[in-house]
């Protein structure tokens, strides 16, 4: 699964697509913007029809108030 970073700030969501690249000897991190939906279960299920594994950054707001 690739890694999807999400993260919640003043009332809007941003995600990050994660791709791994080889750099010589070891491998580093690409990241990428990407637009995600802007409720808390719509992002889960966006993220389960790509195939993402979601990494939450940061203060996530309650789902409820989300």
């Amino acid at each position: 699964m690739t890694p999807l970073i999400v993260y919640h700030i003043d009332g809007k969501w941003y995600g990050e697509d994660v791709t791994w690249k080889r750099s010589g000897s070891g491998n580093y991190r690409e990241i990428a913007r990407i637009e995600v939906p802007q409720n808390y279960d719509a992002i889960v299920k966006f993220a389960a029809e790509r195939r993402y594994a979601i990494e939450w950054q940061g203060t996530i707001p309650d789902r409820q108030s989300a």
